[in-house]
């Protein structure tokens, strides 16, 4: 695995009013069975690093329709995550799929971030495909009645809870 960063030359920080992206490139995919991947040459590739902070993590696949996150999504975040959405979403002519296999919390702010990106997937004639959803996400969609939002498709059994 390599990476290398875009933005001003090796040894500087980026300059005013530019920002900076660590790109991962990733040799062979990820997942494994749990991800219904029978083969590791059919995983989706994460290798662009579209958000990292201590508390959430989002990665994608340059050219894919797959977008990874990982950690907490709240008020304090949901902006970022909207951001990687419309993202992957301009990068890709397809359904947009999310694994949120690795999110251990969510609030109203974040799953609001995720049916408004869904909805205007919708007008466009796409979806946002949610993956490896949790319990604790399932049931909150659900109590407010976010499941049957136009786009939104809530695919793959739930993961356990630990």
């Amino acid at each position: 695995m390599r990476s290398w960063h875009t933005g001003s030359p090796a040894g500087g920080g980026p300059s005013e009013g530019e920002e900076r992206m660590t790109v991962w490139r990733i040799t062979g995919g990820e997942g494994g069975p749990e991800f219904g991947i029978s083969r590791p040459e059919h995983a989706p590739r994460y290798d662009l690093v579209e958000l990292d902070t201590a508390l959430l993590r989002i990665t994608a696949g340059i050219g894919s329709p797959w977008l990874r996150v990982s950690g907490d999504v709240d008020v304090s975040n949901a902006p970022e995550l909207a951001r990687a959405l419309e993202a992957v979403e301009a990068r890709i002519t397809g359904d947009v799929h999310m694994d949120v296999a690795r999110v251990d919390f969510i609030d109203v702010a974040g799953l609001r971030s995720i049916t408004q990106a869904a909805r205007g997937l919708d007008e466009r004639g796409r979806m946002l495909v949610l993956h490896s959803v949790s319990p604790h996400i399932d049931k909150l969609v659900r109590l407010i009645g976010w499941e049957t939002t136009p786009g939104l498709l809530v695919h793959c059994k739930t993961r356990p809870s630990s």
